[in-house]
């Protein structure tokens, strides 16, 4: 089984290759520090998400000298908040993905979901019996946003 700062890693680099982890080699860590957060304290996953984005933020801002540029392999990127809220929620997914549904998980989801997480939106599909109109109400924004894979 891979581990969580493995893939946490490995999504950094898929991002963002590996640049923003060789300037801050403990950010793999601080993540891990959110995301062991969700079932041990009363955080909700909307709360952990913007922690998440603000630590990945807060860190492109200071690596990249105020820039929001980070060279990778594909040469110069602009990073933006789109990005980073995007990177966050794919983040995020590593918390509940291999959870056993229940209905507790179920809440904690649609609570992200109605935050705007695709991601989340995407778990409920594929993992939950919802209701017609939810269902379709999931569908049709993930479509809209160009989200469903």
């Amino acid at each position: 089984m891979v581990s969580r700062l493995t893939q946490i890693q490995s999504m950094l680099e898929d991002v963002w290759g590996g640049a923003l982890q060789e300037a801050a080699p403990d950010l793999v860590y601080q993540i891990n520090r959110i995301l062991v957060r969700f079932g041990r304290t009363d955080d909700t996953l909307p709360a952990l998400w913007d922690q998440l984005d603000s630590l990945l933020f807060n860190t492109v801002y200071q690596v990249s000298g105020r820039e929001m540029t980070l060279l990778t392999p594909k040469g110069s990127a602009r990073i933006t908040e789109d990005g980073i809220r995007e990177l966050a929620d794919r983040l995020l997914s590593l918390v509940y993905r291999d959870r056993t549904p229940d209905p507790l998980l179920a809440d904690a989801l649609f609570d992200l979901a109605r935050a705007g997480s695709y991601a989340a939106m995407r778990e409920l599909i594929r993992r939950y019996p919802l209701e017609g109109d939810e269902r379709e109400t999931i569908l049709r924004i993930l479509g809209e946003n160009g989200e469903l894979s």
